[in-house]
């Protein structure tokens, strides 16, 4: 007898191999026939008026949709792991460009990156009780019943250690399939750094889950810092990963395509050598996931979900977020859940690094010459100072541009004996402005700037000072790239 899931996902077209899109992808050469599919996140490609209203970028679209590729629209603005709802602004985001691009499918992350008071900037994984199942389901029924293309959640990385007031992992998944009949991408990969980092491990994960509904894997490379896995999709994929994912692969009879994630920060680093040779590994996998192991994962799928943990489950799902996303963002909060700091001390700073670390990176790609000015001037103590105070007053954002305009205001606030550092933030507070408003700005200085700004470039401070006088620069949004004001994904 076919399954309900099986019927409704082996319709799917297959779309192979893929990777996710950014600019610096779109500048690679890959060889004809390496790579089928690039994964959308559109959120990322969009910026936002001074009213904070969404603009599309119509040209970027259209440009990207003239890419000979299939397109996946992989979403970061409706996570269905909290308690958060959907919103319509998204909602109509992700419906237009899975149109727009012809999406088969849509898919969006079991997490959360907001409570109902502040974002985190980092997706943070849901209360796993009953309640927490019940928020997760009426999200993803939210998402079918507004998109009306399949719904595929993404499996979530988690560094908590477990206990026992939660569902298991896998059986937290199986269940939201069973009650809403949404398909699966598994991130194999965050399923290792789970199992790596003392969770569940991928065998007794694919056990639980409904096979049938997997219809996409996400597969990355990771590192290792301070005795955890990260899921940093920095480069090379491991290869005790790659023999893992050929082993379970044919276990999927509905699979339609394999993804590759590294972040686009560390394609420069890494080249497009690197890339082309692990999308390589990645289509090797694809052709061989009809293959059945010889031996590996019990591939036999009860017949129902068995065996979910019945403890008391007390946690409520809002005391959950406040409680880790407070701790998160290492903000000080009265209440909450009192053991969750205590029994993960070192899980909860690697979090906190993480966040903190996206948080400068935000700034440091905007305001470029204004962080290398601070810090040559300051050193990097007195300037990690700074951060440190503008963090535990101002919470994350999602998007880059929106932090890096709270630091802007953070620093006029202050209001430092520094001349050049505010000649410097309004030149670049004015390229800013010149992507988002799409308008032409001019920037006033009362010394000659190009002394500072070459020096800066160069990552040095001038030997000379301009000459005193009444300079303008003319900034045209044309002449940036609106890429590095996009928003930090998974």
């Amino acid at each position: 007898m076919i399954s309900k899931a099986e019927n409704k996902f082996q319709c799917l077209p297959e779309l192979g191999v893929g990777i996710i899109y950014s600019q610096k992808i779109k500048e690679i050469n890959f060889p004809k026939g390496l790579l089928d599919t690039l994964e959308i996140e559109p959120q990322t490609l969009c910026i936002r008026d001074k009213n904070d209203n969404l603009i599309l970028p119509k040209k970027v679209f259209k440009d990207l949709n003239n890419l000979p590729y299939n397109k996946l629209v992989h979403s970061i603005g409706a996570p269905v792991g909290g308690s958060v709802k959907p919103t319509e602004e998204q909602l109509k985001l992700i419906d237009y460009c899975s149109r727009l691009f012809n999406s088969p499918w849509i898919t969006e992350h079991l997490s959360f990156n907001a409570t109902t008071s502040f974002n985190t900037g980092f997706f943070l994984p849901p209360c796993q009780t009953e309640e927490g199942l019940q928020v997760a389901i009426e999200n993803i029924q939210i998402l079918q019943s507004k998109l009306k293309k399949p719904i595929a959640i993404e499996t979530g990385v988690n560094y908590l250690r477990c206990n026992n007031k939660e569902i298991e992992d896998g059986n937290f998944v199986a269940e939201l399939c069973k009650a809403t009949d949404c398909g699966i991408l598994l991130d194999i990969h965050n399923l290792f750094a789970n199992q790596l980092n003392g969770r569940q491990s991928i065998e007794t994960f694919i056990g639980q889950i409904p096979k049938d509904n997997v219809v996409e894997i996400h597969i990355a490379g990771g590192t290792e810092l301070n005795n955890l896995w990260l899921d940093s999709h920095s480069g090379p994929i491991d290869q005790r990963l790659l023999d893992i994912t050929k082993e379970v692969l044919p276990e999927f009879k509905n699979l339609k395509a394999v993804t590759y994630e590294v972040f686009d920060s560390y394609l420069p680093i890494i080249g497009d050598k690197v890339v082309i040779k692990e999308l390589e590994k990645v289509r090797n996998l694809w052709e061989s996931r009809k293959v059945k192991p010889i031996s590996g994962a019990n591939t036999e799928m009860p017949k129902e979900v068995i065996n979910i943990q019945k403890f008391n489950q007390n946690y409520s799902v809002k005391e959950w977020e406040n409680t880790l996303a407070n701790l998160a963002i290492d903000r000080s909060f009265s209440g909450g859940l009192k053991g969750m700091a205590k029994s993960n001390p070192d899980r909860i700073a690697m979090y906190q690094s993480l966040i903190k670390e996206f948080r400068a990176s935000m700034i440091a790609r905007i305001y470029k010459l204004t962080v290398r000015y601070l810090m040559l001037t300051l050193g990097m103590d007195a300037f990690y100072v700074i951060l440190q105070d503008f963090w535990s007053k101002t919470p994350p954002e999602q998007l880059s541009y929106k932090e890096a305009q709270n630091f802007a205001q953070y620093l006029e606030n202050k209001a430092y004996k520094m001349p050049w550092l505010y000649r410097l933030l309004r030149y670049e507070v004015a390229i800013l402005n010149s992507i988002l408003r799409h308008t032409t700005e001019i920037v006033s200085f009362d010394v000659d700037p190009m002394p500072m700004l070459n020096a800066l470039h160069e990552g040095k401070l001038p030997e000379m000072i301009g000459k005193s006088g009444d300079y303008e620069i003319e900034i045209t949004p044309d002449a940036h790239d609106t890429a590095q004001w996009t928003a930090i994904s998974s």
